[in-house]
């Protein structure tokens, strides 16, 4: 159905998708109409039609777009230099805020599908999937052991997605990317000192 979209230039492709993602942004799935994001994007309705099909497809195609994204983000090789889980939790944090600095209006959608009162939409991108892909990438076999209840760390990267998730709602109303990661450097630190063993912390 997207051969039509996907045979644009890719100066177009980024227009079209860029508009969308602003208006999605701005108005959320239920208020943002294709007619809008037409007249953003310099189109006709019947080009946004024509690429897409409706609305919810146009939807489902930006929050796969975003996924990709933000996986594309994550370094694996760097992540794996580090032999601690915290590290890695802060490093993959990193990544995933110079993305997302770097990709304001994809930032923007994300935190506007966080809010979004339709399950399936906000399921989109806060998927099993996607936090399994993250799982992998930073919580490791051997982490476990150096916690003073090992089945902490599960829980503890359980935890940290929620976070995640919150922190995106909370750039969506204008915090600081900054301050919002020193404040999260503090939070790992504090977890650190109180769940880890006392030999893994010298």
């Amino acid at each position: 159905m997207m051969e039509k979209f996907f045979a644009l230039s890719k100066e177009k492709q980024d227009t079209v998708r860029n508009a969308a993602l602003v208006c999605f942004s701005k108005h959320g799935y239920e208020k943002a109409s294709i007619h809008d994001i037409a007249v953003a994007a310099g189109i006709s309705k019947a080009s946004i039609f024509q690429y897409f099909g409706n609305k919810q497809a146009l939807y489902q195609y930006l929050l796969d777009y975003c996924t990709g994204q933000m996986k594309q983000a994550y370094d694996a090789n760097t992540l794996e230099e580090n032999t601690d889980f915290f590290d890695r939790v802060w490093e993959a944090s990193v990544m995933k805020v110079q993305n997302l600095k770097k990709h304001p209006h994809i930032a923007s959608f994300i935190a506007s599908a966080a809010a979004e009162q339709v399950p399936e939409l906000k399921d989109a991108i806060f998927s099993a999937t996607n936090e399994k892909f993250v799982e992998t990438l930073v919580l490791h076999e051997d982490d476990c052991r150096k916690f003073k209840r090992p089945e902490d760390a599960k829980l503890m990267f359980r935890m940290f997605m929620m976070l995640a998730q919150g922190m995106s709602v909370q750039l969506e109303n204008g915090a600081d990317y900054d301050d919002i990661m020193n404040e999260f450097g503090k939070i790992l630190n504090m977890l650190k000192y109180n769940f880890y063993k006392e030999e893994y912390l010298r």
